[in-house]
């Protein structure tokens, strides 16, 4: 290969280098859910919690999606094993993101839960503000649906999820303008030298 071929392919390797994206990982950090509302359980104390699991998941193109299906952790507890009642709650959470920057997203709704000595328990959660987008400092936007859910089964915990869509990635990072002379530079040496090899 020439001095002039390989100094062109050298400035196309460095700009591809700049303009292609690696992939971005999103973490939330785990957190709680605040609960606040009412419930009656004869004979017994119950309540509804819930817990932020956290997560991670990598985007790196616009519209690309991910589903966290356990980012949230719900449990019903109960003083005595063999309570039996029902509940209804105001619930909201912020989720709190470390990468790829710092960042935070929220939702609110209600929840509900019924359950038959502690064995079997049926409940729903409805969020009214659960979408929203969340903006990066490093230029990354994304798009968040909070998942409704209804749930029967045995015992007094389940889990629900989230989407998110990759919205925005950061702009392209432009050669710095010595970057570019250099380049150009070196490709007229290259030049030259190869003219006068033809020269002689």
């Amino acid at each position: 290969m020439s001095f002039c071929k390989y100094l062109t392919a050298a400035s196309l390797a460095t700009a591809l280098s700049i303009s292609i994206a690696s992939a971005a990982t999103f973490t939330i950090d785990p957190g709680k859910v605040t609960v606040s509302g009412k419930d009656f359980c004869p004979f017994a104390d119950c309540e509804l919690i819930g817990e932020v699991a956290g997560g991670s998941f990598d985007l790196d193109t616009v519209g690309q999606s991910a589903s966290l299906d356990d980012l949230f952790n719900w449990e019903v507890l109960l003083s005595k094993p063999w309570a039996t009642g029902v509940g209804a709650y105001d619930v909201s959470v912020n989720l709190n993101f470390s990468s790829p920057s710092d960042a935070s997203a929220g939702g609110s709704g209600y929840a509900g839960f019924a359950t038959l000595a502690g064995k079997i328990s049926g409940g729903f959660l409805k969020w009214v503000s659960g979408s929203g987008t969340v903006d990066f400092a490093d230029g990354y936007k994304l798009s968040y649906t909070l998942a409704d859910a209804t749930a029967l089964g045995f015992g007094t915990e389940t889990t629900t999820g989230a989407s998110f869509t990759l919205e925005q990635t950061p702009a392209p990072v432009p050669l710095p303008a010595s970057a570019l002379l250099l380049i150009g530079g070196m490709g007229a040496l290259g030049g030259l030298r190869a003219r006068r090899n033809r020269k002689a």
